[in-house]
C-alpha cells in the first residue's frame, strides 16, 4: 500500500489482484446480487485509488479495505431504503440446498451487529482486531457479539425436542 501511496501504479494491480475477490465476496454476500456486488466491488477500488492519501500507516490496509466496503454497502442500503436485513449467502459451491437456506433463514435472524461481525469473522476470516478496527468497536465487544451471534444461530438451527426424540 505504501508504494501504491507514494504513486507506483504496479503496486495497485498487485493490491487489486490480491484483494478484489475477498472483498467481492464480501460484498456479494451482503446485497445479495452478483452484478451489484461487482459494482460495489469496483466502487471499493476506486474509492481506494481517490482517497489513497487518506490511508494512515498504522491502520491495517485489509482492515481500512473492508471499512471501505462496508461503508460502500451501507450507502447501498441507505439508497435502496430496504426495510429487510441484507442478504447473506453463506452457501459453499455444492452444499445441501437445504442446509444453505436453513443458515440463510437463522443469518436474517441475527441482529445487524452480530450479522456484520459472523459474516467477517467465519466468512472473511478475519481477526477480533481486524474486526474490531472495521467496525470501530472495541475487541471485547466483538468477542461477546460473536458468542451471542453464535448462540443465537445455534439455537436457531438446533433440531427441535421432538425431532431428537425421533417424532
Amino acid at each position: 500500500m505504501l508504494a501504491f501511496k507514494d504513486g507506483e501504479a504496479p503496486a495497485f494491480a498487485e493490491l487489486f489482484a490480491r484483494y478484489k475477490n475477498p472483498i467481492y465476496g464480501y460484498v456479494r454476500r451482503r446485497v445479495g446480487d452478483p452484478g451489484r456486488a461487482e459494482e460495489i466491488t469496483q466502487d471499493v477500488f476506486l474509492a481506494l485509488v481517490q482517497h489513497r492519501n487518506g490511508y494512515e500507516v498504522t491502520a491495517s490496509f485489509k482492515t481500512y479495505l473492508y471499512r471501505i466496503a462496508m461503508n460502500r454497502i451501507v450507502s447501498e442500503h441507505r439508497r435502496k431504503k430496504e426495510d429487510e436485513p441484507p442478504a447473506a449467502d453463506p452457501a459453499a459451491p455444492g452444499g445441501d440446498p437445504a442446509v444453505v437456506q436453513q443458515v440463510r433463514e437463522a443469518l436474517a435472524q441475527l441482529e445487524p451487529e452480530q450479522r456484520e461481525i459472523v459474516l467477517l469473522r467465519e466468512y472473511q476470516g478475519l481477526s477480533y482486531q481486524e474486526i474490531a478496527e472495521v467496525l470501530k468497536v472495541p475487541v471485547g465487544t466483538v468477542r461477546s457479539r460473536l458468542f451471542r451471534a453464535k448462540m443465537a444461530l445455534r439455537d436457531f438451527l438446533a433440531p427441535s425436542g421432538s425431532e431428537r426424540a425421533g417424532q
